[in-house]
């Protein structure tokens, strides 16, 4: 136990047990999520988005890895707002016990992180999508990009908007790279929980309209 252990004992983000970020306990409580299309929300084989629901500028597919519960909400909550960024060590332990991310190939893609704006940035400062997404590349041996997508303008706090005012204010909030860059290429847009959706269509849309060929979307969570 380090010096800073002493001073500052790490407690459990969900039932403030001494001794790690995550007890035993509440680690045998973390719950896969159910794969559905992210257009209609319905079950899908792989996350796959269904021929029908497919447009222009959707997702091609979703992956949720982990449902949005106690202790994974007490995780990213930790994660986003409490500035605990030991708790990358947490999920990348869990992340090896993972087999879903083994049954797809993302062999060539470019998985690109949902960014944050630049005062919001400063004010956290790091963005927790980074943090996460550069652990997901590397699980699943796709090309990181983290300045791949800009915020194009200041938006509200998600989470305390309904369905409808976060797909409005979302919508054209995100700008990627010139066509010719994106032209053809496969990407991943990367964000911790899925609620709505509305944050990654409005990123996926935003590579979409500069002629990639596919998109897809992956999460730490889904609340859906």
């Amino acid at each position: 136990m380090g010096l800073l252990d002493l001073i500052f004992p790490k407690t459990c983000v969900a039932c403030g047990k001494f001794g790690s970020y995550l007890c035993e306990s509440d680690r045998t409580k973390i719950q896969p999520a159910k794969s559905f299309c992210p257009v209609c929300l319905k079950a899908a084989i792989g996350g796959t988005t269904h021929s029908k629901c497919k447009g222009s500028w959707s997702l091609d597919g979703l992956i949720c890895i982990y449902e949005y519960k106690s202790p994974m909400k007490e995780i990213v909550t930790a994660l986003k707002y409490r500035f605990v960024t030991d708790l990358r060590q947490v999920l990348k332990a869990e992340l090896r016990k993972i087999k879903t991310l083994g049954k797809y190939d993302f062999s060539g893609y470019t998985l690109v992180p949902i960014p944050l704006s630049a005062s919001r940035k400063r004010w956290r400062g790091f963005n927790q999508a980074e943090v996460l997404g550069d652990l997901f590349s590397k699980s699943i041996k796709a090309v990181y990009e983290p300045e791949f997508l800009k915020k194009t303008r200041e938006t509200q706090p998600q989470v305390w908007l309904k369905r409808k005012e976060r797909l409005k204010q979302m919508k054209w909030s995100f700008q990627s790279l010139p066509k010719e860059t994106v032209s053809g290429r496969n990407f991943i847009v990367f964000d911790d929980v899925w609620t709505t959706g509305a944050t990654l269509k409005a990123a996926g849309a935003a590579i979409k309209r500069k002629g990639a060929n596919k998109v897809w979307g992956i999460t730490l969570a889904s609340s859906h």
